[in-house]
């Protein structure tokens, strides 16, 4: 029993590393951080990007404002070894500062380029905004263009709902209850992590009610058999 127990739990472990490496969410991905700020504040935005492990290093992290959202000031942190550039455009609708003069333009996107060797495999390097008044949604979504050093890029920009697992997350922060760590894409690893919890549930119980029996077999041991009688047929000759 014991070997038949310890073969299910070596099939769930592996099943569970199997999953998780084949998840999408286990590579590494772009992760936007919020520190304080919420609807009509100023918060710190700041976006996590990794080295892919099976990518050339990252040259290039492009960040755009959404259309359809409007943020009256951005400034980016300059990074040592990233050059800085700043896109602009007439907010549409107008918009008005709070002294009631109107804003000629707002930021559209913010570019670093890589002026050294960039973020190697297995670095991360962190990209800051201070930006505000945050406009009043539930998810401020940032979309993130990575580009590597061979011309690739991969694009962040896809939207992940609850439940769901996209390749290429949309990094994103909360903006309703502010938190630390934006959602990119913790629906897929959380449906694999739930699963192979309950693998292991599943094991604990088994475990349990095995424990609980030869516990019971110890306590009460066979009885021994009856010995045969003494007496004996018998036989007419």
């Amino acid at each position: 029993m014991l070997r038949i127990l310890g073969r299910i739990v070596g099939i769930f472990v592996l099943s569970g590393l199997a999953a998780l490496l084949a998840s999408p969410s286990a590579t590494a991905h772009v992760d936007a951080i919020l520190d304080g700020g919420g609807p009509g504040e100023t918060g710190l935005i700041t976006l996590r990007v990794p080295g892919e492990r099976n990518k050339p290093a990252t040259t290039k992290v492009e960040v755009r404002i959404p259309d359809d959202v409007q943020i009256r000031t951005v400034l980016a942190q300059p990074v040592p070894g990233w050059r800085l550039d700043i896109k602009k455009k007439k907010p549409n609708p107008p918009m008005y500062r709070d002294d009631g003069t109107p804003v000629d333009e707002v930021v559209s996107s913010v570019t670093w380029t890589a002026t050294g060797p960039g973020i190697q495999r297995g670095e991360f390097d962190d990209f800051v905004l201070e930006a505000g008044p945050l406009p009043d949604v539930e998810s401020l979504a940032l979309p993130t263009y990575q580009t590597f050093v061979d011309g690739t890029t991969d694009a962040w920009t896809e939207p992940a709902p609850e439940g769901s697992d996209p390749e290429f997350p949309v990094p994103s922060v909360n903006l309703g209850a502010s938190s630390d760590v934006g959602s990119s894409a913790g629906g897929g690893m959380t449906s694999v992590i739930a699963w192979t919890a309950l693998g292991f549930a599943v094991i604990a119980v088994a475990l349990g009610i095995f424990s609980i029996d030869r516990a019971r077999r110890s306590a009460h041991p066979a009885s021994p058999s009856a010995e045969p009688s003494p007496e004996r047929s018998a036989f007419t000759e």
